[in-house]
């Protein structure tokens, strides 16, 4: 537990089947095993020279095997609304709270979606706390990320979507910003316009980025 490792160091004890190991990666790793050695071998990671990244064999296993509820308590962990308290059914609540947060961003990203989390918490905030109407907040909500299905071409042109101009600004006259669509395709092409209505004003190609309605949130 004492030992100072630099980046790539481990330190391993056994007994008898269980094994302590202590590997340094970003921070500090250390785990318990009763069918692993401890070696260091190589992943299935390459680092900016090409070479395999060594990681205890442990890790290795860990990294593949693992399933849906490691990734969701990482992702909850980094703006988790937990609190100390005595009163148990609160953690219930606020777990399910971040749960449902967590899961409305994975769909978001999953949806083209370009946002960082913690602009859909601040969105969030700002719709649960505006009104106090229970039905206006849920409008408020649904409105700041819900948007029309991509079958539904025709609805994006009548009245649900508009396109304008990129304001100008001191520096530029004329300014372009990368279409958000193009982008996840790979193509870095800019465009003079974006949409007006949606809240993150995503800048996109008239022809044919506009009419592709795939992207259900900016």
């Amino acid at each position: 537990m004492s030992a100072k490792l630099k980046s790539g160091q481990h330190v391993a004890c056994r007994n008898g089947r269980m094994v302590v190991m202590k590997w340094r990666d970003k921070r500090d790793v250390m785990m318990l095993s009763t069918v692993h050695t401890g070696k260091v071998m190589d992943s299935s990671k390459v680092n900016r020279r090409g070479e395999r990244v060594k990681k205890p064999d442990c890790v290795i296993d860990y990294n593949q095997h693992m399933c849906g509820v490691d990734r969701m308590d990482q992702l909850m962990a980094y703006y988790t609304t937990l609190c100390k308290t005595l009163k148990w059914y609160r953690k219930v609540v606020l777990q399910f709270l971040d749960m449902a947060v967590v899961n409305a961003y994975l769909l978001y990203t999953k949806l083209c979606g370009t946002k960082h989390r913690i602009w859909l918490h601040k969105q969030l905030i700002c719709s649960l706390i505006a009104v106090d109407d229970r039905t206006k907040q849920l409008q408020l909500i649904t409105s700041a990320f819900m948007h029309h299905k991509a079958s539904d071409l025709s609805r994006s042109l009548s009245g649900q979507h508009y396109f304008d101009i990129i304001p100008a600004t001191d520096a530029k006259s004329m300014p372009s910003r990368k279409c958000v669509v193009c982008r996840k395709h790979r193509q870095h092409k800019k465009t003079r316009y974006l949409c007006e209505t949606c809240p993150s004003k995503p800048a996109l190609c008239i022809v044919p980025c506009f009419r592709l309605s795939q992207l259900c949130w900016f």
